[in-house]
């Protein structure tokens, strides 16, 4: 097969930045609802002209009290209607707009209010803004804005309803300096500021254009031609290329409206009370709330039918490969699931599987329209076209380094192209080699492990040989072996259980049997007693695994399970498949 791929055809004109586009969809779509968010437990929703309006309201003001052409406007909050508001204000004046996790301690918002040089900031409430205020970098802040109202003494805070107001007035002047700022922004100006989740290092800040992002909206219109009037239900965090670029902008191109998950993904019982009221018609998610969503829908039939729903015509998954035992029982509700790749480099996505063909395991498909792939010698995927972001803020050596003179952007991802599109293999971080000389993909022996739906996370690690990090999913451990706890046991409790150790074994065994390599099957595992951590560095904020820190944070059980026996409670933890099982040859 040929080293590169590209998807036929053109894009066509594209509509030349974020403020034209909503000044393009307010007359589209003047009868539909925008964007819809539950207060005081009573949804408020926002009609396309009254949401064009507090944009232009938000832009106004920003514009009045100093924001430049190219000053970076910053938000540290989670999702929520002011977020969005100003994102798109400061995007349709020609500023940038820098979404930073609201999760991030202050020592990390001190290093991206610094490296981003903000201006202006939106802080969600009173212990944000007072983080944000412990910062050295908010000296140079020349504006902050909170969301929820509390008293400050520092004559730079305004509430949001503030700065509404202001905006307000100006409009009712009708000077028309918003319109006029609109014009003068150009497809090729900078419009967002995403920080990468930092899997590798220091978040790094990915300049994109008002082009990166329409030209990838137009792709994803070109295949799924999306009708006005859809129910889009959003808790994917917006300060993630996923959910802030990917998510969000498909809704706003297309006509559908947008209605806030005040769940965060993270409320699992509510995300799925709000699935049953919104009802969405296209869901975009990640594998473990599709775990989730699955398991309510084997508890309760009512669930199942409200889930399943005639009018979802696909769900698309992304950030980690989907197991196949998920995929097959969505696939088996007739409900296509459309898996995709990217990178927040290229504003995200760059390959998508097919709506109307079916998902082959392990693909994440064809390139989508203006996308070219190319196959460096080493397998290291290279892409181009016009997704590819403006560079890396204030590193353009580091930004020299990945993109080539003639526009070919280094991923960091390693595959091969198939008769079913793109196959990914692992990050370049992603493969160890063993004492023995063997190279090893982790994502290979990770993937066939989670395959499982008793594993819900898996690290591979090698010595001599390989080995691995085992991260269960209690409660299917708990469903599958037929073991009730009480309130109070613990996970470790759980996982010493006879009968639990019988499921894992045998789980872990057809696992491994799996990977295609046999010097590559794992021969030993560490079951943690508990999930990942994002408090404890092990996750990032867009829940990926940070494999160097979950190494670290659990050394001492895989010392012990490289030892041919460890002492006492360690090896009690771990779980050693017979060596005549894996036969170590290649």
């Amino acid at each position: 097969m040929a080293n590169t791929l590209r998807c036929p055809g053109t894009l066509g004109p594209l509509t030349p930045t974020v403020g034209a586009m909503l000044s393009e969809r307010r007359g589209m779509f003047r009868g539909l609802p925008a964007y819809r968010e539950r207060r005081g437990g009573v949804y408020q929703t926002l009609m396309w002209p009254d949401f064009y309006e507090a944009v232009a309201r938000v832009g106004t003001a920003l514009a009045g009290w100093g924001a430049a052409k190219g000053d970076v406007v910053a938000t540290y909050t989670r999702n929520r209607e002011e977020m969005l508001l100003i994102e798109l204000a400061a995007m349709s004046i020609g500023a940038v707009a820098a979404p930073v996790f609201a999760g991030y301690p202050a020592p990390q918002l001190d290093y991206i209010l610094e490296h981003s040089g903000a201006r202006m900031l939106l802080a969600s409430d009173g212990p944000h803004l007072d983080a944000v205020l412990s910062t050295k970098a908010s000296r140079r802040l020349k504006r902050i804005f909170v969301a929820d109202p509390c008293a400050s003494r520092d004559g730079r805070v305004a509430s949001f309803e503030t700065l509404m107001s202001a905006g307000a007035r100006a409009r009712r002047q009708g000077k028309g300096a918003f319109e006029r700022r609109l014009k003068a922004v150009g497809p090729n100006d900078a419009c967002l500021l995403m920080y990468t989740s930092g899997t590798t290092g220091r978040p790094k800040g990915v300049l994109l254009s008002h082009r990166n992002i329409l030209a990838q909206r137009k792709a994803m219109h070109l295949l799924w031609k999306l009708k006005p009037g859809g129910r889009f239900l959003s808790y994917l965090p917006w300060h993630h290329s996923f959910g802030g670029i990917f998510e969000l902008f498909c809704a706003l191109y297309t006509g559908a409206c947008l209605t806030l998950d005040e769940s965060y993904g993270r409320d699992v019982p509510l995300l799925i009370e709000n699935f049953k009221r919104v009802r969405p018609t296209v869901y975009f998610s990640v594998p473990s709330i599709y775990q989730a969503l699955v398991d309510e829908a084997r508890r309760s039939a009512k669930a199942e039918r409200a889930i399943f729903h005639p009018e979802l015509q696909f769900v698309f998954t992304a950030a980690a490969p989907l197991p196949r035992h998920l995929s097959d029982y969505f696939e088996a509700k007739r409900i296509p699931v459309v898996e995709g790749w990217g990178l927040t480099e290229t504003s995200p996505c760059l390959t998508a599987t097919r709506v109307r063909v079916k998902r082959r395991q392990g693909a994440v498909g064809w390139p989508i329209p203006g996308v070219e792939l190319k196959l460096a010698e080493d397998g290291e995927i290279l892409v181009r076209g016009p997704h590819v972001m403006l560079g890396y803020h204030k590193d353009p050596a580091l930004t020299a380094r990945v993109i080539t003179a003639a526009g070919w952007l280094h991923t960091g991802d390693f595959g091969e192209f198939s008769g079913h599109g793109l196959v990914l293999k692992c990050r370049r971080d992603g493969m160890f080699k063993l004492t023995t000389g063997q190279m090893v993909i982790s994502n290979t022996v990770e993937n066939a492990l989670v395959a499982s739906p008793l594993i819900r996370h898996a690290v591979a690690v090698g010595r001599d040989f390989v080995g691995a990090l085992i991260f269960p999913d209690f409660q299917a451990l708990e469903r599958h072996a037929g073991v009730k706890r009480g309130a109070s046991a613990s996970n470790g409790r759980l996982l010493k259980d006879a009968r639990v150790r019988r499921l894992l074994r045998k789980a872990l065994d057809a696992a491994a049997q799996s990977v295609p390599e046999k010097y590559a099957r794992p021969r030993a595992f560490v079951l943690a007693p508990r999930e990942l951590s994002l408090a404890q560095g092990e996750l990032t904020p867009t829940m990926k695994v940070v494999r160097s820190r979950v190494v670290a944070n659990f050394s001492a059980h895989v010392d012990a399970m490289f030892r041919r026996r460890a002492s006492g409670g360690l090896e009690r933890g771990i779980i050693r498949l017979q060596p005549n099982h894996h036969d170590q040859r290649p």
